[in-house]
């Protein structure tokens, strides 16, 4: 007989922060805990973060719902402003960024499919304290499949 995914309440705040680039990563749920289906994140966004630079997800969609502040993202090269409520996809393959201009700070939950990205995080975490060796960076990125978006 399978065992049943348990139940829990996650609060804001609440998870492992694996927090990178500046901002705070909760991971609320692993693929281990929805059996693969899917992941959970909550990211905590500063006011007037620059956010990650432009990239790709090869294996995984990401679909993000602000829950407090804004939220700009930019999709395939076109710019969306998301505020408390609003919910944007992004397929895997389509270069997407992310950032708060605002004087707020910003929560999004994410919900990623399939799992995975939550290794991806735990790997940056583990980088060493200071600047980042964007050698290793890359490294991590392709190991998960990821990638920055060539500028033309």
């Amino acid at each position: 007989m399978e065992t049943p995914v348990k139940h829990h309440v996650y609060r804001t705040g609440e998870g492992t922060n694996v927090g990178a680039i500046g901002l705070g990563i909760y991971t609320r749920l692993t693929g281990a805990d929805t059996k693969g289906a899917y992941s959970l994140f909550e990211y905590v966004v500063p006011p007037n973060l620059g956010g990650p630079p432009t990239h790709i997800h090869t294996r995984e969609d990401e679909l993000f719902t602000c829950v407090q502040g804004r939220v700009v993202v930019e999709l395939d090269g076109e710019e969306h402003v998301l505020g408390q409520g609003d919910s944007l996809l992004m397929p895997r393959g389509v270069p997407h960024m992310f950032h708060n201009p605002f004087d707020e700070e910003t929560r999004v939950v994410a919900v990623v499919s399939p799992p995975g990205l939550e290794n991806y995080y735990q790997a940056l975490s583990e980088l060493p304290p200071g600047p980042r060796d964007m050698k290793l960076v890359a490294e991590i990125m392709t190991r998960h499949g990821l990638s920055l978006q060539k500028k033309p």
